[in-house]
């Protein structure tokens, strides 16, 4: 197996069929015989996977840099990027803090990258946003908060992420968009809480 090579195994624990993907690979297995199917993978060290559990780059997200003897809590694998082990993805979550009820607001990221996103507040689970290689250009992405219930817009604007290379990690280069009547915050090098203050 080369570093810079995953394969995934339709069993736990790397067992069954192996399925070999390299770096550069960008895999949506629906609808196909193996959309659901793969149930560990074995990573190289020069390697890292992005994964989503649904064809659109929806439900649940996971990063695996290391093997995984079970990948069970995706919920079923159907999207998948391959990327050097170097590269940042770029994720967040609504946190929301005007008291409302989970899920009644959504926000919407719109990124060249990897196009429309949206997470609802009180979910625990991050969307990706972007992805950045080492040293790689500045990430735009535009931002959209709308209320479920009213179909209201209550925050619009936009953020740019860049690539720190002192820290290794994602920095916000440039928040003079960044909607007025919200908040952001680090959750690690990679992953960023955007918190709705009001409407």
């Amino acid at each position: 197996m080369s570093d810079q090579e995953v394969i995934f195994y339709t069993r736990t624990n790397l067992s069954g069929d192996a399925h070999p993907y390299r770096v550069g690979a960008d895999e949506n297995l629906y609808p196909g015989q193996l959309n659901d199917r793969f149930k560990s993978v074995k990573v190289g060290t020069k390697a890292k996977i992005l994964a989503w559990q649904h064809a659109n780059q929806t439900g649940k997200y996971r990063e695996w840099d290391l093997d995984q003897a079970d990948i069970s809590d995706i919920g079923g694998l159907t999207r998948f990027k391959v990327v050097d082990s170097t590269t940042l993805p770029i994720a967040v979550r609504l946190e929301d803090l005007t008291g409302a009820p989970d899920g009644r607001f959504s926000l919407k990221i719109d990124s060249y990258d990897v196009g429309t996103i949206i997470v609802h507040s009180g979910d625990p689970e991050y969307g990706l946003v972007g992805v950045m290689p080492e040293d790689g250009p500045p990430v735009t992405t535009a931002i959209y908060v709308r209320n479920e219930q009213s179909g209201e817009y209550v925050a619009t604007g936009a953020i740019h992420f860049v690539w720190n290379a002192g820290t290794k990690s994602i920095d916000v280069a440039d928040a003079t968009n960044f909607p007025e009547n919200m908040e952001y915050s680090r959750d690690g090098r990679n992953r960023f809480i955007f918190k709705l203050k009001s409407v």
